[in-house]
């Protein structure tokens, strides 16, 4: 626990991309899921979101993710890797596995960068 501090402490410090934290109704959905896991924060370089761990492995190397909002698609076909990924919920959920994974975006096109940049603006309340 505590390496994991340290490890997210020296994050913060060199992050590239301020990161935003995400209002309620924001989603993300892994290629081949019908699972939508709620974003906790997001930059125009990644977003972290929380899942129950069921024993499917998500994101194990580079695929693409959809990002919804109040139901409605507004990012679709995002490529990306993972970066972390590890347990949150112990104490709020004891008989449940929850995990926070954080993913890093890959290759964005100039019309998926505008997109990115306007759901930033319109769907997050704050900095992370």
């Amino acid at each position: 626990m505590v390496l994991h501090f340290l490890k997210r402490l020296f994050t913060l410090k060199f992050r590239k991309r301020q990161r935003f934290h995400a209002r309620d109704g924001v989603f993300v959905m892994m290629e081949n899921s019908a699972r939508m896991n709620q974003v906790q924060n997001i930059s125009m370089g990644g977003l972290a979101f929380d899942y129950e761990d069921n024993g499917y492995l998500i994101g194990k190397n580079s695929y693409e993710l959809k990002v919804l909002s109040d139901q409605n698609l507004k990012l679709d076909r995002i490529p990306f890797k993972k970066v972390s990924d590890f347990p949150v919920g112990e104490v709020l959920y004891p008989y449940r596995k929850i995990k926070r994974q954080s993913v890093q975006f890959g290759g964005l096109t100039s019309s998926q960068k505008a997109q990115l940049k306007h759901f930033i603006k319109n769907n997050t309340i704050g900095r992370a």
